[in-house]
């Protein structure tokens, strides 16, 4: 999982500081907060693995595009360096090997486990051109407790003795997987940042329109798409390979697990995916049955909420165990009382599928949920985070919510969700008002 991250000169963030990512991590605050270009900076992470550019910025087809260096650098100072900061766990204990010489001349080698590495990075704009100013990971060992690179120069603390080794090593992107050069040390922590972010799935907060009819040409999707555009790719993927998940009773198929939550949240009693006909080929339709008694219809026929959230319990399912999701606004377009049986739905897959749920949200529904299971003991405060991001004069600013055992929030920030609280105690007491002026 995903650790913690950090950003530096990052659009509106000058420094974020570092921002503990929990296995449940919810950002609130105002619009233009700030709270989307944290998570936008783990996407460009994520589509720059494997390539050559020191950053990917993006185009129309990839997961986000950002423009340019000067659309992303905080003011747009293009003599600023860009720097990022962000852990890693991995799923594995990673081994890397360390040489070194012994008292007696000779050399060995050994595995050295690394349970948890941090990548601290900078980058910079030089003539017409990013390249790496410095990268270091830092290790959870004593004996190797850094790698560093810099100036075209890999060091590290030998193994046996407190000598540094240094080796010339050319990297190419942000992460420091090596263009040229002796680089046994650091290809286990590329691979492994690499490995962590191809389980980072994200799913924004516009989602395609409903069909009356899908086609699949039996590819198995990554994910389920950004805007949801494979999450019928995603079912009937599962559906062949017969992906299971836990429900009451054993493992059952997703689409069963994924009918529960719909009839949990009042959304629809099950639906179906079937060819759309006889000779319809490669074509499938997706049909939902509203109650038991009524006759299935189209998802377009139904409510736009449904199926703006259905790729929302796709994904929570579908996405490999211990995966990481990053997900936008997906309480979107739902009634108030499925805003929070939400947070219950979150809950679960990160403590039955140890998923790690990365949450941006406007919603007190699903806050005061969560603070509700909390203190049910359902999930650990030390198991979520929370925070609240806001700008001012054009610098983004963020507050960790203290949670306590109980659930509750020592610091709420003013005007945390807008009015509504407010406009409830000013009710009251405008009613107060009314009633001794009645019956004075």
């Amino acid at each position: 999982m995903l650790t913690h991250i950090r950003a530096k000169n990052f659009k509106s963030w000058a420094d974020s500081g570092e921002v503990v990512l929990a296995p449940l991590t919810g950002f609130f605050g105002t619009n233009s907060s700030g709270k989307s270009s944290l998570l936008q900076l783990l996407l460009l992470l994520k589509q720059s693995i494997g390539g050559e550019a020191v950053l990917f910025f993006g185009d129309a087809s990839s997961l986000v595009d950002l423009g340019s260096f000067g659309d992303v650098i905080h003011g747009h100072d293009t003599d600023a360096s860009l720097e990022f900061e962000c852990g890693c766990k991995p799923q594995e204990p990673l081994a890397i090997e360390v040489y070194g010489e012994k008292l007696d001349g000779t050399w060995a080698e050994l595995p050295v486990p690394i349970h948890h590495f941090t990548l601290d990075t900078s980058i910079q704009w030089n003539a017409d051109s990013l390249r790496v100013e410095h990268l270091r990971y830092g290790l959870d060992s004593r004996d190797v407790p850094e790698v560093e690179w810099k100036e075209q120069s890999l060091s590290y603390r030998n193994l046996f003795g407190e000598q540094e080794t240094k080796t010339r090593v050319d990297v190419q992107n942000c992460y420091g997987a090596p263009a040229s050069g002796s680089a046994d040390v650091l290809r286990p922590l590329t691979s492994a940042f690499e490995h962590q972010f191809s389980q980072v799935y994200y799913l924004g907060p516009t989602r395609i329109m409903p069909q009356r009819s899908y086609h699949w040409e039996g590819e198995q999707p990554e994910g389920i798409g950004q805007s949801g555009d494979e999450t019928i790719d995603a079912l009937l993927s599962a559906r062949i390979d017969r992906l299971t998940t836990r429900g009451e009773n054993g493992d059952v198929p997703i689409e069963e697990r994924i009918s529960a939550w719909l009839r949990e949240m009042a959304l629809a009693h099950s639906f179906s995916l079937k060819r759309a006909g006889p000779r319809s080929g490669k074509n499938y339709e997706l049909r939902i049955q509203q109650s038991p008694a009524s006759p299935p219809v189209s998802l377009v026929d139904m409510g736009y909420g449904l199926s703006q959230f259905l790729p929302v319990l796709v994904l929570c399912y579908y996405a490999p165990a211990g995966s990481t999701l990053i997900l936008e606004q997906p309480g979107m377009h739902l009634h108030p009382k499925v805003q929070s049986q939400l947070a219950d739905l979150l809950i679960e897959v990160v403590t039955e599928r140890n998923l790690q749920v990365l949450v941006e949200s406007h919603s007190e529904h699903l806050l005061t949920r969560l603070q509700l299971r909390i203190a049910e003991e359902k999930i650990g405060s030390d198991k979520t985070a929370l925070y609240f991001c806001e700008n001012n004069d054009g610098v983004s600013e963020m507050k960790s919510l203290e949670l306590d055992e109980l659930g509750n929030i020592k610091n709420w920030p003013p005007d945390f969700f807008g009015t509504v609280r407010g406009d409830l105690v000013k009710m009251t007491k405008a009613q107060m008002k009314r009633q001794k002026r009645t019956e004075g």
